[in-house]
């Protein structure tokens, strides 16, 4: 994010809460951070009888307007932890924060704008006056404090802000168009997926409509990865707690797994979290040979994460998901190649999808905490090494991110942008040095003596879940024609010409195409408008010159008129696009 915005963002998030506390002087203001689109603050609106609603947005925007003409610096001042609580002896949250901050030796800062005086490390605009002056009150919500279930829930409002009013103006109709390509509102629409709560908040029940989506991608991948020298495996849902032990998932990563089922013999069975320890059972199953390497392992592994039901949104951030994973053993020597294969697998799934606009983040230690990682010195440095050797090597764009790293080594995260702006991480990437020592696997190498294997972990298309919830809004549901779950409908224009019509589509079918026939007594117009509303590719309309001349009309998704067709010529035509995966729609 650019530094100035950022600055900005935080100032505003500052306003926000000033803005609050003069129309609610009783709510607590807890924290306000920067996030990818503009900023939020939560506070605990306790001592009234119900929290402020989307129709209070307004009037918060027009204190905050009234404020932000007074605000003509952030003055800072560093205090001692008994002053910043004796300033805040009313407000548990802050005083929570400061405790830590006394614990961990760090500085107590504060900044005080006009009357408003707030907990900060910093990180201002220098003419709030000036600068405070094109922002946007955008949502409201429920939160967590610290996004813990076990917390007290707040209030969370979000806003953005920018430099202009031309930028706000943009973001704004940007954020129309988000709203009529949401996933969820389009998954709905289009049948594709729902959520129940007697199953579970989080865990996703597809729908046939959907199941096609997901199943046409699930064989695509597993064909190209047939071709690139994958071997697939299954691994089951659930595992022994030792095994996660093993990998240090546990206690490490325990907030983020689900509660263990606890057997009557006392073992400790949990949910995997991910599939990685699996692949690792199955590579040790018998002894191996330099000569197997690299040994490609993939898999769909379905895999449960215990997020925090306030971070749950449609696909994007489930509890149950599919994921495109593969984990590749391999030599030292092999590993710079391996994971440049590995880079160059994801431009081509990228490329056939039409996905441009992407790049890398390199996730890392942070040098100030690094009791948190796994793992000594020289293993972290050669890793960074071994992957930053690859990426030179091909053509993407590559950030760095101190302190995200995974516990036992750095990762590379590729982040993908839909057509609409909005950035999603899809796909995490390691050459892994830790855990192959960590399970004691081995090869036999040339000479005899046994090596650990280099471990890559790799997974382009993410989970199904999330990839496909792209989709829908990078497409705005207009999938291409191999991945519509309809991709032709039969549109009669009478009764009278129902038979051919099913004479045409059970040809269709023989050729393998999904297809179906509007049977209603509606109006040629009315059948048109509803593929339409179904964003279905192909119309094929039947009236009594189409069935005498043993022909069809053909009618795209776009409102083309693509003429008067021979059907096995369309057919054909179609087929062969669906194969090609072409993601226009000219036949």
């Amino acid at each position: 994010m650019d530094k100035k915005l950022d600055n900005l963002r935080h100032s505003a998030a500052h306003l926000l809460a000033a803005a609050v506390v003069e129309l609610w002087p009783k709510a607590l203001p807890t924290i306000g951070p920067v996030i990818e689109e503009g900023f939020y603050y939560d506070f605990d609106f306790a001592g009234y009888k119900s929290a402020p609603g989307l129709e209070d947005l307004s009037k918060i925007e027009k204190k905050m307007m009234e404020i932000a003409p007074k605000w003509k610096s952030f003055d800072k001042s560093e205090v001692s932890a008994e002053e910043a609580q004796k300033l805040f002896k009313d407000n548990p949250y802050k005083l929570e924060l400061i405790d830590e901050l006394e614990k961990n030796k760090e500085k107590i800062t504060l900044y005080k704008s006009g009357n408003f005086v707030d907990l900060c490390r910093g990180g201002h605009i220098d003419n709030p006056s000036e600068e405070l002056k094109h922002f946007k009150l955008t949502s409201i919500a429920g939160a967590y404090w610290r996004g813990s279930e076990k917390n007290k829930m707040l209030t969370r409002i979000y806003g953005t802000v920018f430099f202009s009013a031309k930028e706000l103006e943009e973001y704004i109709g940007r954020q129309e168009e988000a709203l009529k390509r949401d996933h969820r509102k389009i998954g709905k629409e289009l049948e594709l997926f729902t959520i129940s709560e007697e199953v579970g908040p989080g865990l996703i029940l597809w729908l046939p409509k959907g199941n096609i989506i997901k199943e046409e991608i699930e064989n695509w991948a597993k064909e190209t990865e047939k071709d690139w020298g994958y071997q697939r495996v299954t691994t089951p849902n659930i595992t022994k707690s030792g095994l996660y032990y093993t990998s240090g998932h546990l206690p490490y990563y325990k907030d983020d797994m689900y509660p263990p089922m606890k057997l009557e013999d006392g073992e400790e069975y949990y949910l995997k979290p991910m599939n990685c320890p699996h692949h690792h059972m199955i590579y040790a199953s018998r002894t191996r040979s330099y000569k197997e390497l690299p040994l490609r392992l993939a898999e769909y592994g379905t895999c449960y994460r215990y997020e925090a039901s306030g971070e749950l949104f449609g696909l994007m951030r489930v509890r149950g998901f599919a994921q495109n994973d593969s984990h590749i053993y391999c030599t030292q020597e092999q590993a710079v190649e391996e994971f440049i294969s590995v880079m160059k697998l994801h431009e081509y799934y990228y490329k056939t999808l039409g996905i441009t606009d992407y790049h890398l983040v390199l996730s890392l230690r942070d040098p100030k905490n690094k009791k948190k990682y796994h793992g000594d010195e020289e293993m972290w440095a050669l890793a960074e090494k071994l992957m930053r050797e690859a990426v030179s090597k091909i053509d993407i764009e590559m950030v760095e991110d101190i302190g995200s790293a995974a516990f036992y080594g750095p990762k590379i995260d590729f982040i993908i942008k839909s057509s609409i702006g909005r950035e999603f991480g899809i796909s995490t990437n390691q050459i892994d040095l830790f855990m192959g020592k960590r399970f004691g696997l081995k090869y036999t190498d040339k000479d005899g003596g046994e090596k650990t294997p280099v471990i890559i972990h790799r997974a382009p298309l993410g989970s199904h879940e999330r990839f496909v919830g792209f989709l829908i809004e990078h497409w705005g549901g207009n999938f291409p024609a191999w991945l519509s779950p309809v991709q032709v409908k039969v549109l009669p224009i009478t009764d009278k010409n129902l038979d051919y019509s099913k004479q045409v589509a059970k040809k269709l079918d023989e050729a393998g195409l999904r297809v179906e026939i509007n049977e209603n007594n509606d109006t040629l117009q009315a059948k048109i408008r509803d593929a339409q509303i179904q964003k279905i590719p192909y119309m094929l309309i039947i009236g009594g010159k189409e069935e005498e001349a043993g022909k069809v009309a053909v009618r795209s998704r776009e409102s083309k008129d693509l003429g008067q067709m021979d059907l096995k010529d369309f057919a054909e035509k179609l087929v062969k696009k669906i194969k090609a995966k072409e993601l226009d729609l000219a036949l």
